[in-house]
């Protein structure tokens, strides 16, 4: 091999070596790939996790459906039928396997049609689940084996537009019993009790579990906007309300205290499950957000425990809420609640930091029902309320001009008085100075400070109140 061949190999050599280090990702973009990749795998394992346990299910199921001595063995086999509940504000579709709600429709609010840009396919209801995003399984431990009411068919019976009472036999007479009860507007009342069973439980299992899914759904055309203000949310017995990451994946995350409701919300809607006797600690909550194009935002998971009376004859009391994140109407829905407590369910409406939640709780949110109450365009509404704003901040804005505007007018006379201390260490003197020209003139820079941040609550509660409207939350006569 010459001299030439070897400088050319070389050449090419650096070239190549010089490419791959050109085109070498940066830092950022390598973190950004292992975090892609790291969620991907979780959502790998997740779902490999989810089949194995599918599998243990079905083979359970199978083995449950082969033991004839099981005590609701002939509950298992049957044929479902749907019962309807409604009023003029929600329609729900109940399913005798399970007696759950399979499907939640509500009334007077514009559904968009996420398939196109224009809104001639959008509809004048939105749905908030159906059967094929939201499950709801009751799990009593006995000492025979664990009965689910997803796998037991009930028998509806006394049923009409807002009553309907499910019943799932055993061959020994023993039964399951979910009575449900719509109300005006948006509150579902169920009593869950047994009967003929006290045998069968041990004597400290006085627990009900509670296993409630939904992947739920992405209303709006905005995904990332409406994404954002998704959440799991809860509310502790003891006061106050908490969630999950709205971005990130938390799974399982195992709640320490005690609460009394758990919602799974959307920017705008709201699935809210109340227990009368609240959930035990350490109750398990899940959240996993959903890729854009799916027709999804995330998904949720709440596994619960409450107190059963297994001599049946003090029910288990749950609400449910299916409606808009409206906070009137959550404030009415909890003095409905039969159930006596605090709930603050409008703590599902998000109205900011607590000094702009103080602003807009007892200011913005009464002219924002006085000005939607004249049923004026809501994009009128919100000029009308900026405008409002800024008239209260007029008084501090204009002695803020004023004040600015002598600041140009003085800078002359400052630069003279302050001119012969350039050193640094005359800065002293220097500032001595520019305070004597402030004072003889009336201006003070620490005033127009103080201005600024009074009227900063003011503007800044604006971009809290725009994303999410208190009151009209797109509505059909909102648009």
């Amino acid at each position: 091999m010459d001299k030439n061949n070897i400088i050319g190999f070389l050449l090419i050599a650096v070239v190549l070596i010089g490419f791959s280090w050109y085109n070498q990702p940066s830092a950022e973009e390598q973190r950004a790939a292992f975090v892609q990749d790291s969620i991907a795998q979780a959502k790998k394992e997740l779902a490999a996790k989810q089949a194995v346990n599918l599998n243990k299910v079905d083979s359970a199921k199978l083995r449950a459906n082969a033991d004839t001595t099981l005590p609701f063995h002939q509950a298992m086999k049957g044929i479902a039928q749907d019962i309807t509940l409604k009023n003029n504000k929600v329609e729900l579709t109940l399913s005798s396997k399970g007696a759950i709600v399979k499907k939640a429709v509500i009334k007077g609010y514009v559904g968009h049609d996420l398939q196109h840009q224009n809104h001639t396919d959008d509809k004048n209801y939105v749905t908030l689940f159906d059967a094929t995003s939201q499950s709801l399984n009751y799990s009593l431990a006995t000492k025979e084996a664990n009965i689910n009411t997803a796998d037991l068919y009930f028998e509806p019976s006394s049923y009409n537009d807002s009553t309907v009472t499910f019943t799932a036999t055993s061959k020994a007479g023993q039964t399951i019993t979910m009575q449900y009860r719509l109300g005006r507007d948006y509150l579902l009342h169920m009593n869950f009790s047994v009967k003929g069973m006290d045998g069968n439980f041990a004597p400290n299992a006085q627990t009900l579990y509670v296993d409630w899914k939904d992947r739920i759904f992405q209303q709006e055309k905005g995904f990332s906007f409406e994404n954002r203000y998704a959440t799991l949310t809860y509310h502790a017995t003891k006061g106050g309300t908490d969630y999950l990451s709205e971005g990130k994946e938390e799974v399982d995350k195992a709640i320490e205290e005690l609460i009394d409701w758990v919602a799974f919300k959307n920017q705008f809607f709201s699935a809210v499950m109340i227990a009368k006797n609240g959930f035990e600690s350490n109750a398990s909550m899940t959240s996993i957000p959903e890729e854009k194009g799916t027709g999804y935002l995330k998904q949720y998971g709440a596994k619960l425990k409450t107190k059963l009376d297994p001599s049946g004859r003090i029910p288990s009391e749950f609400e449910f809420y299916y409606g808009p994140n409206d906070f009137r109407i959550l404030q009415r829905v909890e003095k409905e609640s039969k159930f006596g407590k605090e709930l603050q369910l409008q703590r599902l409406v998000y109205l900011g930091w607590p000094l702009f939640r103080i602003i807009n709780r007892w200011f913005t949110l009464y002219v924002f029902d006085f000005l939607t109450g004249l049923n004026i365009n809501m994009g009128i509404v919100l000029i009308l309320i900026t405008l409002l704003l800024k008239l209260i901040t007029y008084p501090m804005v204009k002695k803020s001009y004023m004040s600015s505007a002598k600041m140009r007018v003085l800078k002359p006379k400052l630069d003279e008085a302050t001119k012969q201390f350039d050193k640094p260490e005359d800065q002293m003197q220097k500032q001595q100075a520019m305070m004597a020209e402030y004072s003889k003139y009336g201006v003070s820079p620490y005033r127009d400070a103080c201005r600024c941040l009074f009227k900063c609550p003011f503007g800044l509660q604006c971009l809290i109140l725009f994303p999410m409207p208190f009151n009209c939350v797109v509505n059909t006569s909102c648009g």
